[in-house]
């Protein structure tokens, strides 16, 4: 069995920090490297996503021309769409949808005024004001004035860490 590692002067401190310091600096230009190389990557990936786009709004654009050709009676139509098949595929045409911009705060107001029935009350937990009266005590959690266990929360504990910071 082999002796567990331990510092255990300043000198052994300065020693491993700056031992430390070497392989994470050989870290960081590994990483650097890989970002630059991800960024090459990506700008290959957009131009080729550019010519993608390219290459559909043409063939969208020619078969669009072809459909507004087509007799309409050879189309399938329904309320959203319409459509024309072929044996490769279908040309679909889908309709417009109107994209509602709301301000729900001068609806409700309206919908009150009227008396509609088209709002609801939600009630929202004031964690931060309920916070204030809980006392952790081990993994329960008390509500202080009265001093009855609460069970609607769980307590989870992150480990308690350590860190370097250079000066």
């Amino acid at each position: 069995m082999s002796e567990e590692f331990k510092i255990t002067t300043d000198q052994q401190a300065e020693d491993y920090i700056e031992y430390v310091n070497e392989e994470l600096t050989e870290i960081r230009a590994f990483k650097q490297r890989l970002s630059d190389k991800i960024q090459q990557l990506q700008m290959k990936l957009e131009k080729e996503e550019e010519k993608e786009e390219r290459i559909i709004d043409n063939r969208n654009h020619y078969l669009q021309e072809y459909f507004n050709s087509v007799d309409d009676k050879l189309k399938h139509k329904t309320k959203t769409q319409e459509k024309y098949r072929l044996p490769s595929g279908a040309i679909v045409k889908k309709y417009s949808k109107p994209k509602y911009k709301r301000d729900d705060e001068q609806l409700i107001k309206w919908v009150d005024k009227n008396k509609l029935n088209y709002t609801e009350t939600q009630k929202k937990l004031l964690w931060s004001e309920f916070k204030k009266d809980l006392t952790t005590v081990g993994d329960k959690v008390v509500y202080t004035p009265t001093g009855e266990i609460l069970d609607g929360i769980k307590v989870e504990y992150k480990p308690e860490t350590i860190e370097f910071k250079e000066e």
